[in-house]
């Protein structure tokens, strides 16, 4: 693997280029400093009083497709992400420190908004200079001592050009009947002498073309949902500046909760206490809450879930409101740092679970569901409170789709967002997403600067698991319920490990890029990540990433992302990013359900005897892969099934048949990690015969601690960290199993001599 950082902008480089063609410009022998003091150097010379708008778009790497938003009717829609990027650009292309807001801010003043239940608009109004294309065939810039000059030639170098963009910061609405917008002067980028009083917006709602001052907030009413084109003008000095872009209006009324709970942990993690909103939305006839079902949000990377966001997904196959027609209460936790460490979040779990015990009968037990990294949060918060005395009346725990033993993002394309974060926000904010201690703790492959030569866990992951194992890995008091959107089948993602999965390839006389993306390979070497920006005369900006020894994560049987598919669909000016493959594997089925083994292919629904091979009770999969926590008409069903009628048992394909357990078995250890001998406590729920062995991380038998007919009830054994053979095992993870007929159960359990 190899690496030359040299952050350096195409567009100008593509004028430095065409010098080769006119005029001998020689480098110097050693380039002095960073690529970006190259930059400052060889336009040193160009006075700043002959770029009047102050931004020259030459600067910038041109991802956005900016002409095509100069203002004039009939301009394409602008997404969020076009207009970020657009906007990333005119920050880069600034000869001197913008005045308007950064994007960070303008997001930050977007998330209070949108918190309020505000959409804001975003308005870009800028002029800029660019190079004219023969600026240096007529003389107009000469090439002198390295550097870009003024020359003696004819007209004027530079060409003025506008922007006028706009976008709105959520993109998605849920609250369609009434939409509340606003054109906020922050969210108004210019560079004129001053804003205009009001841009005329257009907001597809029948009423045509309105007036909305800057600074004021707009109502609107839709009658019916669906995608709407909004379209806006301003006055200018040539005529009226046009833009547009699209609004989805997914619903024209949610619900509102009937409560929402402000919640501080009462234990902080890394000196900072956790907190977050839960939202309680009571049964039809219901005043308080009388039989609640709390549900953990999952990995929302960018904070920007709120009710109407969890409602909608929630409420696929009309779960939630199901539950509420059936008697219960939701009560939905959305946390205020999504992405902060599980610890933290699960503390935030553990105060709601307390307050949640206070304000009901002290004889009603609770549901409680994690959706993805919810899952793991949840694990965490009841292994907690176990641990340390605190009740928490969970009757029931079901981790939907969760990260249990591990999620993934291909790696590659980790080194893709890497690779080109400098030149794409969106690539940046991704980035920036898998750099959180949620998603490093999540993630079974994170990358690392410099590369590896292996795909390897972050070390935050890794004090996770030991946390978890020193709690016994797993809470012992509820029923443990997985769902998997992961195939049971063993179907893969449809292409073998270390095929390519995405291809970006642009080759010309002046420039060529690459971001090419395979997948991880099984076990062999296999170059994973091929990036370059390589043009004339400036040096190469190149990463090359290969990696030996891997799992193959992005090809297994796992309920999904489309991450490729969207990067597909990314319009990039050079070339055509090309995903060969739409979709990855993001959470593996084996992962979904802990199922004890190294194989992402493991055969689960040809296993006999799952439930020996994994710490949940009941698990339920599909035959083949869905999207990641995808309801559909059958998981909800089961889901449901579990929260009125808990029973032992696995469900597989709606269409197979069910293999039942009658009831429900425990096994835990004390302590665990175990520096030695451990205290294995288990409970069945029937007389006779039982089965209690140790096994080894390959599923081999190590050592077997009971074997005979007990009743019904609690026991206990000692393993002394022995083989059958009373020769002392290695210290690592192993298997607590307990088997007898018509249950089983494990646990995991750590030997740290």
């Amino acid at each position: 693997m190899s690496r030359s950082r040299a952050p350096i902008h195409l567009a100008f480089a593509l004028l430095i280029a065409t010098v080769v063609t006119t005029v001998v410009m020689p480098r110097p022998a050693a380039a002095a400093g960073t690529a970006a003091d190259e930059l400052a150097r060889l336009l040193a010379d160009i006075p700043a009083e002959r770029i009047p708008s102050g931004i020259l778009y030459d600067r910038a790497l041109p991802l956005s497709s900016i002409a095509d938003h100069d203002g004039t009717p009939g301009a394409p829609p602008a997404t969020l992400a076009a207009w970020k990027q657009m906007a990333h650009e005119m920050g880069r292309a600034s000869l001197a420190a913008p005045t308007w807001p950064s994007l960070a801010a303008i997001e930050a003043g977007a998330r209070l908004a949108l918190a309020r239940g505000v959409v804001p608009i975003a308005v870009m109004n800028l002029r800029y200079e660019r190079i004219r294309p023969d600026a240096l065939a007529t003389g107009a810039l000469v090439a002198r001592d390295g550097r870009l000059a003024l020359g003696s030639g004819d007209g004027d170098p530079f060409v003025a050009h506008r922007v006028f963009a706009a976008a709105p910061l959520r993109e998605t609405v849920y609250q369609g009947a009434q939409v509340t917008f606003a054109l906020g002067a922050a969210d108004y980028l210019t560079n004129d002498p001053a804003p205009p009083a009001a841009v005329e917006i257009d907001f597809a709602d029948g009423l045509g073309y309105v007036p909305v001052a800057l600074g004021a907030e707009h109502g609107v009413r839709y009658a019916t949902p669906g995608r709407k084109l909004v379209r806006l003008r301003a006055a200018g000095a040539g005529g009226p500046l046009h833009a547009a872009f699209h609004l989805d209006v997914a619903a024209l009324v949610t619900p509102a909760p009937d409560d929402t709970l402000h919640i501080t942990a009462s234990i902080p993690h890394g000196g900072i206490l956790g907190t977050g909103d839960a939202y309680v939305y009571l049964s039809p006839g219901h005043t308080a809450l009388t039989d609640p079902v709390i549900v953990l949000e999952g990995f929302d990377y960018d904070n920007s879930m709120n009710w109407d966001e969890l409602y909608a997904l929630l409420n696929r196959e009309q779960l939630l409101e199901t539950l509420r027609a059936r008697g219960y209460d939701a009560v939905v936790m959305n946390f205020t740092d999504a992405v902060a460490p599980i610890q933290r979040n699960a503390f935030v779990a553990a105060e709601l679970i307390r307050q949640v015990q206070a304000a009901i009968p002290p004889d009603t037990d609770i549901a409680l569901a994690g959706a993805s990294m919810g899952g793991l949060i949840g694990r965490y918060a009841l292994a907690h409170m176990e641990t340390n005395g605190l009740p928490h009346r969970i009757r029931t725990f079901i981790a939907f789709d969760s990260p249990q033993d591990g999620a993934a993002i291909p790696l590659g394309i980790q080194y893709w967002l890497s690779f080109f974060a400098d030149d794409s926000p969106e690539a940046a904010a991704l980035l920036a997403a898998l750099d959180t201690p949620g998603a490093r703790q999540m993630l079974a492959y994170h990358h690392t600067d410099p590369p590896g030569a292996t795909g390897e866990s972050d070390p935050l992951r890794d004090a996770l698991i030991l946390e978890l194992a020193a709690l016994g890995d797993y809470p012992t008091g509820p029923r443990l319920v997985a769902i998997a959107n992961g195939s049971g089948s063993r179907a893969g993602q449809g292409f073998a490990p270390g095929d390519q999965i995405i291809r970006w390839e642009y080759s010309s006389f002046l420039v060529d890029i690459v971001g090419n993306v395979w997948a991880v390979p099984d076990q062999t070497s296999r170059l994973i990540f091929r990036g370059l920006i390589d043009f004339i005369l400036l040096p190469p900006d190149e990463l090359n990433v290969t990696v030996a020894g891997t799992r193959p994560f992005d090809s297994a049987p796992g309920g999904w992302r489309d991450s490729m598919a969207e990067m597909d669909a990314t319009p990039a000016p050079y070339g055509d990013i090309v995903a060969l493959h739409p979709n990855h594997c993001f959470i593996p089925a084996v992962s979904a359900l802990a199922v004890e083994t190294s194989d992402l292919f493991y055969d689960i629904a040809g296993d006999p005897d799952l439930l020996a091979h994994t710490p949940f009770d009941a698990v339920y999969f599909p035959a083949a892969n869905e999207e990641h926590v995808l309801i559909t008409p059958a998981n909800a069903a089961w889901f449901l099934a579990e929260i009125e009628r808990p029973a032992a048992g696995i469900a597989g394909d709606p269409a197979a048949p069910a293999a039942a357990v009658a009831g429900v078995a425990r096994v835990s250890a004390a302590p665990n990690p175990a520096p030695g001998a451990a205290i294995i406590r288990y409970s069945v729920p029937a007389a006779g015969p039982v089965e209690l062995r140790i096994y080894g991380p390959a599923g081999r038998p190590v050592a077997t601690l009971l074997d005979r007919r007990v009743e019904a009830g609690a026991g206990e054994a000692l393993w002394d960290g022995t083989d059958a053979a009373g020769r002392r095992v290695a210290a690592g993870v192993y298997f607590i199993r307990l088997r007898g007929d018509n249950f089983a159960a494990s646990r995991k359990i750590l030997l740290n001599w």
